[in-house]
């Protein structure tokens, strides 16, 4: 069995390599040229764009481009599970149902099922490398299915923006509840809601939300030593450190590994952006 997934989980080429997943890279737009996510374009280049004023402009995986891999799937007769980018944040997931019905009229034993996973970042690279790792212990497909819902109920995503006028402009928030982070050295706390990106609380300064976010995570699992957190971050390296090292004091989970936010993402939280990602009991 197969894993099927997108830019949306932040997982670096390196990591879908040696997963042997297909991939299906999104397009960034800068200055009215297109460049392909993970091969043509990095985070770094992003970040800086955005700094010199720039809006990076992000365009999903193509039909032609699901269609070539939808296509090989069937032509090697696999069976394959794709992982989709939450559809509140993208309309991959609905073009990707399209693209497997259009497949199947050419290959109609096409075995694909696609999840809207209402998950973003590492939180759906979470998920992919935790699939992965179930199907080296069963290959039943009733099984694997059942142990993505399970994990879909439980996936959370915590995360702070240096400025939300980033995920407003890019159509990800609405600008209603764009409040000024930058102000008075306020930090907002959000999280995915059925797929969505919705503020939680504003906080006085990164220490009072770094504890925030400690007693949240506590009060929703008790027991993360057989636990991987993984947290992601958009030029702030330094503040990711300094949760982690908090998040390993109060909560002694099994590890914590911070990666960088890749380039699709990173366009529209732009930079100073640390996200935390872990499963509710």
């Amino acid at each position: 069995m197969r894993l099927v997934v997108d830019s949306g989980s932040d997982l670096t080429l390196e990591q879908i390599k040696e997963l042997d997943l297909y991939f299906l890279p999104y397009g960034i737009v800068i200055d009215g040229v297109n460049k392909i996510d993970q091969y043509e374009i990095s985070n770094e280049e992003v970040l800086n764009a955005i700094k010199e004023n720039k809006h990076p402009k992000t365009n999903q995986a193509t039909m032609d481009q699901m269609k070539k891999v939808f296509t090989e799937i069937a032509t090697n007769k696999e069976q394959a599970i794709y992982l989709a980018f939450s559809s509140a944040l993208s309309g991959t997931y609905q073009t990707a149902c399209l693209v497997k019905e259009q497949v199947k009229e050419d290959y109609p034993d096409l075995d694909l099922t696609i999840y809207d996973t209402k998950s973003a970042s590492m939180g759906l690279g979470k998920l992919i490398i935790d699939v992965h790792e179930q199907l080296k212990v069963t290959d039943s497909f009733e099984e694997i299915d059942q142990f993505i819902k399970d994990k879909l109920n439980k996936i959370r995503h915590l995360f702070t923006v240096k400025d939300l006028k980033y995920l407003a402009s890019g159509g990800r928030l609405s600008k209603g509840q764009a409040f000024l982070g930058t102000l008075l050295n306020i930090k907002p706390l959000l999280h995915v809601e059925d797929g969505a990106l919705v503020p939680i609380e504003k906080y006085r300064g990164s220490k009072k939300l770094w504890h925030a976010i400690i007693e949240k995570m506590q009060s929703e699992n008790n027991d993360f030593s057989n636990e991987t957190i993984y947290m992601t971050h958009a030029d702030d390296l330094e503040e990711a450190e300094k949760l982690k090292s908090l998040m390993l004091e109060a909560l002694s989970p099994k590890q914590v590994v911070i990666s960088n936010i890749g380039p699709v993402i990173s366009s529209h939280t732009g930079s100073g952006t640390v996200a935390i990602f872990y499963y509710k009991e």
